[in-house]
C-alpha cells in the first residue's frame, strides 16, 4: 500500500500541481457535502487564498476521513479534518485499520465541532434519551457524525432503530417530510442545515449530557467538551453543554515549504474574509495551535515560529 501511495504522489508531483510558484499555485481544498459547515468554511479559505494569488477551489468529498486519505496520496493539496480521525488515521488506529496515513501534516487550526442533534419542533424528540428507537440521519457515510456518532450510541447505550446516510441539504428535506425523525451534525456553529430547518419548521436542539461526554472522553481523549451558547439558534434559550472535537486544515508532507508558508500567511492576513464567510473562524488563532493532534508541516511551523508561537514538541515534524 505504501508503494502505491508513493506512486500516486509521484504522479501528482509530476504534473506540477505541487511545484509551481506561489502566484500560480493551484490549491484544491477537500471539504465535505454541500450544505454543511465544512463546505461553507472551505469557500472562505478559498477566497482568502485567491486574494493572495492562489488559484483555489473547493471540492465536495466524503468529509474528514476521505480528506485524510486523499491528502495522504497527494490527490488533494489541502483537506479539512477533525482531530479524532486525523489522529487515528496518522497513527493507523480505529477506522484506518492499521494503515498509517503518515504523509499528512497539520497546517491551520479551524474551530471546534459541536455534537448536536436536531428534530422538527413538535416531534416529541427533545432529549438525547429520546433518540432510542428513532430513525436518525448521520450525514454522509464516513463523515465525522457518521463515524463518531455511532461510537457515542454504542458507548451510551442509547440506540436509534435506524441510521441513514445523506448529505445535509437532503437531510433538511427528509426532516421536513418526516422521512427521518432526527439528525446529527458535528460542526462549527451555527450549522447551515440546522438554521435552514429552523427557518421553516422550528427545531429542538439536542446535546449530549455532560456525564456521557465525560465518560466518552476518558476513552477517547482527543475529544473535549464545549457549550452551544444561548442564541446560537432561536431554539437555544440557554447554554447547552455537549461533546466537541477540533477541526484543522491538513496537507501532504511533500508540498513545498514556501507554498504552505504562504497558505498559512494568507489565511491569517485575510482573517476578516474567513469571518465574513463563517463566524466559527474566530477560533482560527495562534492560541489554538495546541489543539492540533498530528505534526505540523515544516512550512507552517516556520510561519508560526516567526510569529513567536510556542509550539508543543509533539507537533514538531
Amino acid at each position: 500500500m505504501k508503494g502505491t501511495m508513493k506512486t500516486v504522489l509521484a504522479a501528482v508531483l509530476a504534473t506540477g500541481v505541487m511545484s509551481v510558484a506561489h502566484a500560480q499555485q493551484n490549491v484544491t481544498i477537500g471539504a465535505a457535502s454541500v450544505g454543511g459547515t465544512y463546505y461553507v468554511w472551505a469557500s472562505g479559505l478559498a477566497s482568502a487564498l485567491s486574494k493572495e494569488g492562489f488559484n483555489a477551489n473547493v471540492e465536495v468529498t466524503g468529509g474528514p476521513l476521505h480528506n485524510m486519505q486523499l491528502v495522504n496520496v497527494g490527490q488533494l493539496e489541502l483537506g479539512l479534518a477533525t482531530a479524532a480521525p486525523a489522529y487515528e488515521g496518522f497513527h493507523g488506529l480505529e477506522w484506518s485499520e492499521g494503515q498509517k496515513l503518515d504523509n499528512v501534516r497539520a497546517i491551520l487550526p479551524m474551530f471546534p465541532s459541536y455534537f448536536t442533534w436536531w428534530s422538527v419542533r413538535g416531534s416529541g424528540i427533545e432529549t438525547f434519551a429520546d433518540l432510542a428507537g428513532k430513525t436518525v440521519a448521520m450525514g454522509p457515510r464516513g463523515g465525522t457524525p457518521d463515524t463518531y456518532g455511532r461510537k457515542v450510541y454504542d458507548h451510551s447505550g442509547v440506540q436509534p432503530s435506524r441510521l441513514i446516510n445523506a448529505g445535509f441539504s437532503d437531510i433538511v428535506n427528509q426532516l421536513r417530510d418526516g422521512q427521518v425523525q432526527v439528525a446529527l451534525t458535528t460542526a462549527g456553529l451555527p450549522h447551515p442545515a440546522v438554521a435552514e430547518t429552523e427557518s421553516t419548521h422550528g427545531i429542538h436542539l439536542i446535546t449530549l449530557p455532560p456525564d456521557i461526554s465525560a465518560s466518552f472522553i476518558e476513552k477517547y481523549p482527543y475529544f473535549s467538551t464545549g457549550v452551544v451558547p444561548a442564541g446560537t439558534y432561536e431554539a437555544v434559550k440557554e447554554d447547552q453543554p455537549t461533546l466537541t472535537v477540533w477541526n484543522f486544515v491538513v496537507g501532504n508532507k511533500d508540498m513545498p515549504d514556501d507554498v504552505v508558508y504562504n497558505i498559512v500567511k494568507a489565511a491569517f492576513d485575510n482573517h476578516a474574509t474567513l469571518m465574513e464567510t463563517h463566524r466559527a473562524s474566530a477560533d482560527v488563532s495562534f492560541e489554538n495551535i495546541d489543539k492540533l493532534t498530528i505534526p505540523l508541516h515544516p512550512g507552517a511551523l516556520r510561519y508560526y515560529r516567526e510569529q513567536g508561537v510556542e509550539i508543543p514538541e509533539r507537533l514538531v515534524p
